[in-house]
């Protein structure tokens, strides 16, 4: 299934997680014109101040938007959404959607009441979870695990390198032997590569992307509230970031793998 609307969305990430959940949304949404943002100079977010946050997210965005028509944001990181996003949306005048931990799907899904929330340090000590967890505490029980580890490991396997899953594997083997808990919430985009993994190793489970869940709500709400009838005509995909160092020269040919043809700076 697919949808033909023709926007022109923005998708911010600190760093290359992003791109999974764009290509999760480039098959439904396959006639937008799409540009990916990612901070790689400020990367990683997980343990970056909110105040740092919503500063470098604002002059990122506002440059692109100064270069391109745009109808849709979306914060394709858990931290930034958790820490940036009500304050985002009072100083950016677009539609702004955040990809944040789905842990009301995960209460419809655990059958032993038990729930993982697997995430950045900062989306894992953040004033929001805490008033969910404190909020859900009558009822379900919630593990909070933190693990920069695993974001660096899941960019640099999407930057190229070939790496072991042996750090990916220490960390849940806890679970693998106790089962507890049975649901899992993926709670950054990074660790959308790691699904299969994941499902593998803990068998029977159950992992809660957070990435698709926060995709079908962007399809309401792009029913509801945009205008099927654009007139953006298609050019083609776009990835920015903040500064070309050598480093990130070396990702050129990986993001032409994922679809964009061309990888521009931004100036802040």
């Amino acid at each position: 299934m697919y949808f033909e609307y023709k926007l022109n969305i923005i998708i911010f990430d600190s760093g290359l997680g992003g791109l999974l959940f764009y290509n999760q949304i480039k098959r439904i949404i396959p006639y937008s014109n799409y540009f990916y943002i990612f901070d790689n100079i400020g990367f990683p977010y997980g343990n970056k101040n909110k105040s740092y946050i919503i500063n470098r997210i604002i002059k990122i965005t506002n440059s692109v938007c100064a270069l391109n028509k745009i109808d849709l944001i979306i914060i394709a990181c858990n931290t930034a959404s958790i820490l940036a996003l009500s304050k985002l949306r009072k100083l950016l005048n677009y539609p702004i959607i955040g990809v944040l931990p789905a842990i009301k799907m995960a209460t419809k899904l655990t059958y032993n009441n038990c729930i993982c929330l697997l995430a950045t340090n900062n989306t894992i000590h953040s004033t929001y979870i805490s008033k969910i967890k404190r909020k859900l505490s009558y009822k379900y029980k919630i593990i909070l695990t933190p693990s920069m580890q695993l974001v660096y490991l899941a960019e640099r396997i999407l930057q190229g390198s070939c790496l072991s899953m042996t750090p990916l594997y220490k960390i849940f083997s806890l679970w693998k032997r106790n089962n507890i808990p049975d649901t899992i919430i993926l709670g950054c985009t990074h660790f959308s590569l790691f699904t299969l993994n994941l499902l593998h190793f803990l068998d029977r489970k159950i992992i809660v992307d957070s990435s698709i869940v926060t995709i079908n709500f962007i399809l309401k709400f792009i029913k509801k509230n945009i205008n099927y009838n654009q007139n953006n005509e298609y050019v083609h995909d776009k990835a920015y970031c903040v500064s070309l160092t050598k480093k990130t020269k070396s990702l050129i040919t990986i993001l032409k793998y994922h679809g964009f043809k061309s990888l521009n700076i931004i100036n802040i």
